[in-house]
């Protein structure tokens, strides 16, 4: 589910950053900065970058499993999908001269979130539609202690940035179960 969801995010945030700024091409890229190896995985300049800094569990919602009535009447056992959020950087990947465009865009990030009010939704996202019913993106404050372990962790040195908290995605697996026949009372 995280690998449908992410690119809509980036499909609709693309698709604010050409309206606004009457541009041809699309601004937002998925990618790490750095590869494995440390060198740089990017190939192209004057990008956002969205990067997966994390995947953690939602804690704040129950996570049970249920029954499912079937067709016939009789229930099946449904595990519960496992519930994530996960933390997005956008990142103004851009050359030196063009330093203060790579703000522009990062406070363009910002404004694409605040003006669906932190929430994606089948009615200003329609891409989610049939994915999910709406997804809840918070901005997340960083000192300066937090934003020198990210971009430790990142493995680069700091560039203008911004990081979201998307939650709640779900992912869940149906496997076969035995089929539990319904009881009549007679």
């Amino acid at each position: 589910m995280i690998h449908e969801v992410l690119p809509t995010i980036q499909q609709e945030l693309n698709r604010f950053l050409r309206s606004i700024h009457n541009l041809d091409e699309d601004k937002v890229i998925f990618s790490n900065l750095m590869n494995i190896d440390g060198s740089l995985a990017l190939q192209e300049t004057d990008k956002i970058v969205m990067t997966i800094v994390n995947i953690e569990l939602e804690r704040t919602k129950s996570n049970t499993g249920t029954y499912e009535k079937t067709d016939n009447g009789d229930y099946i056992k449904v595990n519960a999908p496992v519930l994530v959020q996960v933390y997005l950087m956008f990142s103004a990947y851009f050359t030196p001269e063009n330093y203060l465009e790579g703000v522009k865009f990062i406070t363009s990030t910002i404004a694409f979130f605040q003006s669906r009010n932190g929430i994606l939704d089948a009615q200003n996202t329609p891409a989610l539609n049939g994915l999910l019913e709406r997804l809840y993106c918070e901005l997340i404050p960083l000192d300066f202690k937090d934003l020198s372990n990210v971009w430790s962790l990142v493995g680069s040195k700091y560039i203008p940035s911004v990081m979201y908290k998307v939650k709640t995605i779900p992912i869940q697996h149906r496997m076969p179960t035995p089929v539990i026949p319904y009881i009549k009372n007679t």
